[in-house]
């Protein structure tokens, strides 16, 4: 049997055997391996776990497939595993599944109510437009978003974002810049300022993803 037909996956339970283990292998054979915590248990534990392992090896070039490995809650989906193997793929820049939407965790500076609601309703609509935007537009999984809580970080994060929005802070001017691609493109006001965003998201997705077809 050829290499190409043979697999290597090994038990480990523990974040350090498994880092040493793999690299053991990957450094006396030529299979290919399959990385994952076992048994790494139930919520944020499992998920900070088997990161904490796989995220090592990866950036090494340890590990051809993956799999994360949690205790569902009661009733709870097994899906997660896959979305959070999705997410540390796509955290890492290896793999790209779904667009990103980066977020300032708040601070005394921020209004914290608007600035949370309005990364809740981007992050929601992103998800809601995935199915049809696969369809529309190939290669959108690469697209960054910023919604930023105030001026000090706000302006930074979102020039580096495809699109990037920077919210108005306590005490600071009504008024929220939107960059492109590193550019000021816009300064929107008013109540509906989420909707104005969403509206330059739509525009920008069709006009660098459109003509994309096959």
């Amino acid at each position: 049997m050829g290499p190409d037909k043979i697999v290597i996956s090994a038990k480990c339970s523990d974040v350090q055997d498994l880092i040493a283990v793999y690299r053991m292998l990957a450094g006396r054979c030529c299979y290919a391996l399959h990385l994952g915590l076992t048994e790494a248990g139930m919520g944020s534990k499992g998920i900070v776990s088997s990161a904490a392992g796989l995220a090592v090896l990866l950036q090494e070039g340890i590990g051809d497939t993956i799999r994360i490995s949690l205790t569902p809650e009661p009733q709870g989906d097994r899906t997660r595993e896959v979305t959070v193997a999705q997410e540390l793929l796509q955290s890492m820049g290896l793999r790209a599944f779904a667009p990103t939407v980066v977020a300032c965790p708040g601070c005394g500076r921020t209004t914290s109510t608007l600035f949370q609601q309005m990364a809740k309703t981007i992050q929601n609509h992103v998800r809601q437009r995935q199915g049809a935007w696969r369809q529309a537009y190939p290669g959108f999984e690469t697209l960054h978003l910023a919604v930023m809580g105030c001026i000090v970080n706000g302006p930074g994060e979102s020039k580096y974002a495809d699109i990037g929005i920077s919210l108005p802070g306590t005490g600071e001017l009504p008024a929220a810049p939107v960059y492109v691609e590193g550019q000021k493109k816009a300064t929107l006001r008013g109540d509906n300022i989420t909707q104005q965003f969403l509206d330059m998201v739509e525009d920008y997705v069709a006009r660098r993803w459109g003509g994309k077809h096959e």
